[in-house]
């Protein structure tokens, strides 16, 4: 009997650890600007200005600066960042 409610308990248990947020926010607008010093971009997207993390993923980030881009990110953090 002990060894059911173990098992059982590592179940749940190790069910949790798998758990996570998933959410993944896409942006697409003109990129206004990018700041180096604080690792940040800034969207223009409906007229709304969105303010988004650079991750280490990205890079080239200022090349794209006054062009149309898409942005995924999570939690604000982007993830990657493409032209068009």
């Amino acid at each position: 009997m002990k060894s059911i409610v173990t098992t059982l308990a590592v179940l749940g248990l190790s069910v949790s650890a798998f758990a996570g947020c998933g959410k993944i926010d896409t942006t697409s607008g003109t990129l206004k600007s990018v700041d180096a010093d604080s690792k940040s971009i800034v969207i223009e997207s409906g007229g709304k200005e969105v303010k988004l993390t650079l991750t280490a993923a990205v890079s080239g980030a200022d090349k794209l600066v006054g062009k149309k881009v898409t942005a995924t990110s999570s939690h604000k953090k982007v993830e990657s960042l493409k032209e068009g």
